[in-house]
């Protein structure tokens, strides 16, 4: 996809589509099969009633779409921006190292993951601002990837179990402190880093078009960055 730098672009997440067909079709759905059991006099309950849940299911599904942010990312001259409902984080170009698709290696297999990794310079432009509810719902959505890299063997079991709860007090390299949640989340980006690369990992229902796509984006919005600051 031949994507042109702009000064700001907004990324609707693939997570929001079709959240209004969906709601609708459930709400739609739901009344007429309560006449189609009316009409049938009981005969089929169990069918009215399992198709009456799913519609219900369709509808809270698409609701719970429509809920999330417009734009999970804005992408601007200085700042890579990442929106979520319940907070955000802001970072730099400057402050971007890295930035790359991670994936997991088994003898001669290798395997790409649906994650956009970011690898930073300065981990307090991050932790600094985040908020803890944000930060408890990154360390539960990076399970998996412990669990990955187990399955793996990139980690050892007793690895794998410190590591999903992580210690509750963190310094980073400038001498920052932070405890709670903050803290838990330094630490798991260490681990990431550690294990692939990158401090930051995003699911690939954050993004609007393929992975790779989406590292070459913000690749282009990063070497402008540093090509502007060139005198």
């Amino acid at each position: 996809m031949g994507d042109t730098v702009q000064e700001t672009q907004h990324i609707a997440p693939m997570s929001r589509h079709n959240g209004l067909a969906l709601m609708l079709a459930g709400l739609i759905l739901m009344p007429l099969i309560l006449l189609i059991g009316y009409w049938l006099d009981g005969r089929a309950q169990l069918v009215v009633i399992f198709l009456f849940l799913a519609c219900m299911v369709m509808a809270i599904l698409g609701a719970l779409k429509l809920h999330e942010p417009r734009y999970s990312f804005s992408l601007s001259h200085e700042h890579l921006h990442f929106h979520h409902k319940i907070g955000g984080w802001s970072l730099h170009w400057s402050n971007i190292f890295r930035i790359g698709q991670p994936n997991l290696t088994r003898g001669i297999d290798q395997v790409e993951l649906p994650y956009v990794g970011i690898k930073v310079r300065d981990i307090d432009e991050i932790l600094s601002f985040m908020t803890p509810r944000l930060a408890v719902h990154i360390l539960t959505e990076q399970r998996p990837l412990l669990a990955l890299a187990r399955r793996y063997g990139v980690i050892e079991r007793h690895q794998f179990h410190d590591w999903l709860i992580e210690d509750d007090h963190y310094r980073s390299e400038n001498g920052q402190h932070y405890s709670g949640a903050i803290a838990m989340l330094g630490h798991r980006m260490c681990h990431m880093r550690q294990l692939y690369g990158y401090d930051l990992l995003i699911h690939e229902s954050s993004l609007d078009r393929e992975t790779s796509e989406f590292v070459q984006l913000l690749r282009n919005y990063s070497m402008k960055a540093q090509a502007a600051k060139v005198p």
